[in-house]
């Protein structure tokens, strides 16, 4: 539960550092790329399969952000380089939760998800 946590607060520290950084629009869209984040370390670190549907998402999303930060006038390197740190805790924190999910008997020590979810806010 512990590197779920880690990630957790990694991934909004160095969020709340871009949104500093920079403007907190840029910062909110440079993190819309974190499915990008998520599908190639899940595929490629964790070998998990990501579905052909869901790799054929992705250029749309990216290009929604391309598409979204084009106009953006304030832009930083701090910021963007800060919010692609932020996706890639939040996408070691998806992984890692989905490896902790299906550790065997937590489900029954926990209760629910939404229980696992504040003990990882807290720790």
């Amino acid at each position: 539960m512990l590197p779920v946590a880690f990630c957790y607060m990694g991934a909004h520290s160095a969020s709340v550092f871009s949104f500093a950084s920079g403007s907190v629009s840029f910062g909110q869209i440079v993190k819309a790329s974190e499915p990008a984040f998520a599908a190639v370390l899940s595929q490629f670190v964790y070998g998990s399969k990501v579905s052909k549907a869901k790799w054929l998402c992705l250029p749309i999303v990216i290009g929604g952000v391309i598409l979204a930060s084009v106009n953006e006038l304030d832009f930083a390197v701090s910021a963007l380089v800060s919010a692609c740190i932020a996706n890639l805790f939040a996408a070691f924190k998806g992984n890692e939760n989905k490896k902790l999910m299906s550790t065997e008997g937590l489900s029954d020590r926990l209760g629910s998800v939404g229980n696992q979810f504040a003990l990882t806010t807290i720790l």
